[in-house]
């Protein structure tokens, strides 16, 4: 063998065996990682999975911890865990490809061409006749987000959630604004199955995850999780960190558009290795994008004020390094860190907690998911932030240290949550004084039961204990029970006697956006005697 092609065996030798198991670089991060869960995120988070790509090649992917703490099985790379808001990229790529299938269709078809709906929001007749797929992905319509109706089960895809939605009052400015809104993002879901011709989970499989070779990644409302290798969600509530129903993730998640989606460590290696590359699928020749539809995905559509990230990630509040995001692209945040150019996505869901971070500049990508809590997203942005340090040939302002006592010692954290007491207050009137049916436009239907003296509010598959406070108004403390408890946090409800009387005639829910909701008066069956009579031309017209 020449001397030429020994040297050339042995690099491509060195290059497998860096990429394959990792150099000093993926060493020391992943030295780090396990210093920092031991020492102060193992209590908070049971299980935790790192990825990092670059330059094309998956370099490190890292699994930590514990599936269920019950079961004590450790977390793969393999194991599953819900993404929340990065569903969203799915929903746009599936939208994306669809409309090229289709000569007139693309981001800037209206809403009322694809739905044949001209009064598709009925409080603007600017949006019913402009607003396209792009204005929904870009959260640019300017209505305030309403989560809470993810608890209403018959808010299903298509014809009901669109219904919904077009009782809703905007807030911010079309075009002009940027509302985060999930509920809109459904309106997604529903363009896709109509441009595929399949459910949304059938068409993302087919048309994503099987040609990025994503052969874990599945999806909450198909899931059998007795089945598959997934890590369980825990939330935190007063304190302490409770498992999340599986039941409840399948029917929180069943719009599916910016909830739905899980999967892996691996898998995840491979959708930032496609989402920082031209639209072909890596190691083919083989397009899902076409190149300038792929680059599409990732320009401004909207602008950004007052990001919650510069909170605690810009030098003029004491960080050596900022942090910030400026604009948003189809379903991800244009920013910048430590002067690179970067692509950012974060979302906490009932006990999963998901960062992507990509540097297209630098074809450098992480991704970091976690059960248990994260406030604010300080750890995860915090070791993403220390990471691509490393692999952007920087010195790191963070070490093992620091990213456990983040973001002291630069400035104070976030508050601890300190738990309410909520005295027992009697009711002071009979329970049929509340009990009953009561409406909203949007929200639609809530029941008021008196459930052995205790008042329950009913809404959707989701239960609340009443409980007044101590006031002389009708103000009720909601408690989140049954499939829903520990999920939510306490809300405020308050009930609304008409003028003059002590009649309750309505009550509001602070969470549900202040929205009043109308009690439904009983039907009476009564009969009256209506006399008629017949004027010039025979028709008759009541007296």
């Amino acid at each position: 063998m020449s001397s030429r092609n020994l040297l050339y065996s042995s690099v491509v030798l060195f290059l497998v065996l860096f990429y394959c198991h990792g150099g000093p670089l993926e060493d020391r991060v992943r030295s780090t990682i396990q210093e920092v869960y031991k020492n102060c995120r193992k209590d908070k988070n049971p299980g935790v999975i790192v990825s990092v790509v670059k330059d094309g090649q998956n370099v490190l992917t890292e699994a930590l911890g514990v599936k269920d703490k019950i079961s004590g099985e450790a977390i793969t790379t393999d194991t599953l865990f819900g993404l929340g808001g990065i569903s969203a990229l799915f929903a746009n790529i599936l939208i994306a490809k669809k409309n090229a299938e289709y000569a007139e269709m693309d981001e800037d078809t209206t809403l009322r061409n694809l739905f044949g709906n001209n009064k598709l929001f009925e409080k603007s007749k600017l949006r019913s006749r402009y607003a396209t797929s792009l204005d929904v992905m870009a959260h640019r319509l300017g209505f305030k987000n309403t989560p809470y109706l993810f608890l209403d089960d018959t808010v299903t895809r298509g014809d009901p959630v669109i219904q919904r939605i077009s009782s809703m009052k905007p807030r911010g400015r079309f075009r002009d604004s940027f509302y985060y809104n999930e509920l809109m993002y459904s309106i997604l879901t529903t363009i896709g199955e109509r441009l595929g011709r399949d459910s949304w989970e059938n068409l993302v499989k087919n048309e994503i995850y099987t040609p990025l070779g994503m052969a874990k990644s599945k999806f909450f409302t198909t899931l059998d999780p007795s089945t598959v290798d997934i890590a369980r969600a825990y939330k935190e509530d007063d304190g302490s960190l409770f498992p999340v129903p599986f039941e409840f993730l399948k029917k929180w998640s069943s719009l599916c558009s910016t909830t739905c989606v899980l999967s892996s460590a691996n898998d995840m290696s491979k959708f930032m290795n496609y989402l920082l590359g031209n639209g072909s699928i890596p190691g083919t020749n083989d397009v899902l994008l076409a190149k300038k539809i792929h680059r599409d995905l990732f320009d401004a559509y909207n602008r950004l004020q007052d990001p919650s990230i510069e909170d605690y990630f810009l030098t003029i509040r004491g960080v050596p390094v900022s942090r910030t995001h400026f604009a948003y692209a189809m379903g991800i945040k244009r920013g910048m860190y430590n002067n690179e150019r970067i692509l950012e996505t974060a979302d906490d869901m009932h006990g999963y907690n998901t960062l992507m971070t990509l540097f297209p500049d630098r074809n450098l990508g992480i991704f970091i998911a976690m059960t248990g809590e994260d406030k604010k997203d300080l750890f995860r942005t915090a070791l993403s932030s220390y990471i691509s340090d490393l692999y952007l040939e920087k010195e790191p302002w963070l070490n093992s240290s620091l990213l456990c006592t983040f973001p002291e010692p630069f400035m104070k954290g976030p508050d601890p949550d300190t738990p309410k007491v909520h005295p027992v207050v009697p009711l002071g009137r009979l329970p049929t004084d509340f009990t009953g049916t009561y409406t909203n436009d949007i929200y639609g239907k809530m029941e008021i039961i008196d459930k052995s003296g205790v008042l329950e509010a009913k809404y959707g598959y989701a239960t609340f204990d009443l409980q007044r406070e101590e006031t002389t108004s009708l103000k009720f403390n909601m408690f989140p029970t049954g499939l829903i408890r520990h999920m939510f946090s306490v809300d405020d409800l308050r009930f609304r006697e008409r003028k003059n009387s002590t009649y309750i005639e309505a009550f509001t829910v602070d969470k549900f956006d202040d929205a009043k909701f109308e009690r439904v008066q009983p039907v009476t069956n009564t009969t009256t005697t209506t006399t008629t009579e017949k004027p010039a031309g025979g028709i008759a017209i009541p007296l």
